[in-house]
């Protein structure tokens, strides 16, 4: 099968249609990929702008002869990518990746760069000065994303389909809806979509709604001016907007959204402008949104509790993230991957999980999803003396009661002792309360801007 695809796909580059196809959108240093990434077109002034001969690049992965290159990525996607910034020798150039399409069929991708756009270049190089001067003045103000495609888990059907939408989603500028249950790793998702995008250079920005408070919504969002209120900051503040600018903003829990907040929000994605609480100013903002909930968006526009108009706008990209429930044969992989990252931040290395044990995490039916396995997998590596996780410790897990002993307990310090045990405390009040927050926080009687900050500290955000 591989053989008839390669020979169709060689018949088809020789053919007239294709030279025409290709000579149509040619450009200074054009150059064309196979679907597998390779080299196998350069025009002459690739020789020049690359420096490197046709004969040593043809029959190479792109990866390996243009630096900074995204035409593989492309080739995957099969999602045009027009008028994009790429660093090559240290000089910023315009290019666009177009992939080639015969009888529908994508055959290859087409690289060139542009040159005659100067009006485009000076804007685009405009951007870029701005978005370097924010990201030196900013950078403790944004997230620094740190999941991508590569380190997802999704061999079931159900979640790679997920993960393949997620992929082609990341190619375009559309809006994405993350929809799915509390602890299904919707930020995991968010921020492999914007590392994926060309908008990766950009700042990553988040927003939790359910942790704000309404009378703060609008300050929080498009921030203000010195003096626009009491107890305001001298110099003003930023929103998360402004701050988000050229690059992608994620609203997590957007139906918490009070209403008054979403007619705001569908102004900005309208307009792409935002004025300052207490400011005259209207700022220009160029923000990707992806937005994610747990909740039902429909239901929640038929009782009037979240703008139908705002649903449509945010309803072009969705993607249903499926529970763990529904993807079992996800489950040993999945294990294997926490238990190593658990492994590092512990420097616990000769603790396994038996076979009965691993199968009964792979039957058991996980409603808390992600989050909740990665918190039984922490607390029995943490808790459990014995260097083998049996199927009988697990249990005792998840019945509630924990699998440990005073010897196991004296081997750890209690400032580590106390954070575990505040981590765990956290995760449960989470998982009960079906990551409702207000909940949560009253459970453990404390403030929810309090659980908003401890959750931020012990990597729980990831809803």
């Amino acid at each position: 099968m591989e053989k008839e695809q390669a020979t169709f796909i060689k018949s088809i580059f020789e053919s007239e249609k294709v030279v025409e196809e290709v000579m149509a959108i040619a450009a200074e240093g054009l150059v064309v990929v196979d679907m597998d990434g390779v080299l196998i077109y350069a025009n002459k002034s690739f020789e020049q702008i690359y420096r490197v001969p046709k004969i040593q690049a043809l029959g190479k992965h792109v990866t390996e002869v243009i630096e900074n290159t995204r035409l593989h990525i492309v080739a995957r996607t099969r999602v045009a990518e027009v008028d994009q910034i790429q660093f090559i020798g240290g000089h910023k150039y315009v290019v666009s990746r177009m992939p080639i399409m015969v009888a529908d069929r994508c055959v290859g991708i087409a690289g060139k760069i542009r040159f005659k756009d100067t009006c485009k270049v000076k804007e685009l190089t405009r951007r870029i000065s701005n978005l370097e001067t924010r990201l030196n003045s900013n950078r403790e103000s944004f997230y620094h994303p740190r999941y991508t495609f590569q380190s997802m888990v999704a061999y079931s059907e159900i979640s790679h389909k997920a993960k393949e939408m997620a992929i082609r989603a990341s190619a375009s500028k559309a809006t994405v809806l993350l929809l799915g249950e509390s602890g299904v790793g919707k930020e995991v998702f968010a921020q492999s979509i914007h590392n994926m995008s060309s908008r990766n250079a950009g700042p990553f920005v988040m927003l939790n709604c359910s942790a704000i408070q309404e009378s703060l919504f609008e300050s929080e969002l498009f921030g203000y001016v010195a003096g626009a209120f009491t107890g305001a900051k001298k110099q003003g503040k930023k929103g998360k907007f402004e701050l988000a600018d050229s690059g992608t903003i994620f609203l997590d829990e957007i139906g918490e959204m009070p209403l008054n907040s979403q007619a705001k929000l569908l102004r900005v994605m309208q307009e792409k402008t935002i004025d300052k609480v207490g400011g005259e100013k209207i700022y220009n903002v160029d923000v990707r949104i992806v937005a994610a909930t747990n909740k039902d968006l429909e239901q929640l526009v038929r009782q009037g509790k979240f703008r139908k108009d705002l649903f449509y706008r945010l309803n072009v990209i969705t993607i249903h993230i499926p529970p763990l429930r529904q993807r079992p044969t996800d489950i040993p992989q999945l294990i294997r991957f926490l238990w190593k990252q658990l492994e590092e931040e512990y420097g616990i290395y000769h603790k396994r999980i038996d076979h009965e044990a691993m199968n009964l995490f792979q039957n058991y039916d996980w409603p808390g999803n992600v989050r909740e396995l990665r918190n039984v997998l922490e607390r029995l590596m943490v808790l459990v003396p014995q260097a083998s996780i049996t199927a009988e410790h697990a249990r005792t897990l998840l019945a509630g009661q924990e699998p440990s002993d005073a010897s196991a307990v004296s081997r750890y310090q209690l400032r580590h002792l106390v954070s575990q045990t505040e981590k765990t405390a956290i995760s449960q009040a989470l998982v009960t309360s079906n990551a409702n927050r207000s909940r949560a926080a009253k459970a453990l009687g404390i403030s929810r801007a309090l659980l908003y900050k401890k959750m931020h500290l012990y990597g729980l955000m990831d809803a």
